[in-house]
């Protein structure tokens, strides 16, 4: 899947016309977990999502903005990449991670890289059947 960098303007949106309706309820209805702050900056924002501790066959659907970006995400030891251009960003941010499944160890839980600027940024994310996990980007001078 290319990065979000890469998708154009008419992709994005087949992309949200494609997003199953049940992942978008969850979204809607889970409580949303405020996680931390990252600040962001520069070029790009890479981040990098792993499945946490043990390999239990985690899947995940993200959303920016309210809007979903990634879907059926499913989590291993490996990390899955995400460049998301930071001029594309508004000046604050949410990115919600929502589970898809629970794995055979609920919690869904993903461990979260984000490089800013050679910055490096851990955040440990869980969502289960009733909340997801936020992390609040927001753009630096």
């Amino acid at each position: 899947m290319p990065a979000i960098s890469e998708i154009k303007e008419p992709e994005k949106n087949k992309l949200s016309e494609n997003k199953s309706p049940a992942i978008q309820e969850k979204f809607i209805t889970r409580q949303k977990i405020y996680i931390k702050e990252i600040p962001i900056s520069g070029d790009t924002l890479e981040l990098r999502f792993y499945d946490n501790a043990e390999i239990d066959g985690d899947s995940i659907s993200l959303f920016l903005n309210g809007e979903i970006i990634l879907q059926h995400l499913k989590l291993t030891a490996a990390a899955y990449i995400l460049k998301l251009p930071v001029s594309s960003l508004k000046e604050t941010n949410e990115l919600v991670m929502v589970a898809e499944n629970l794995g055979s160890i609920p919690p869904n839980t993903s461990y979260m890289v984000a490089i800013v600027n050679s910055n490096r940024y851990d955040a440990l994310l869980a969502s289960s059947e009733g909340s997801s996990a936020m992390i609040r980007l927001v753009k630096t001078p």
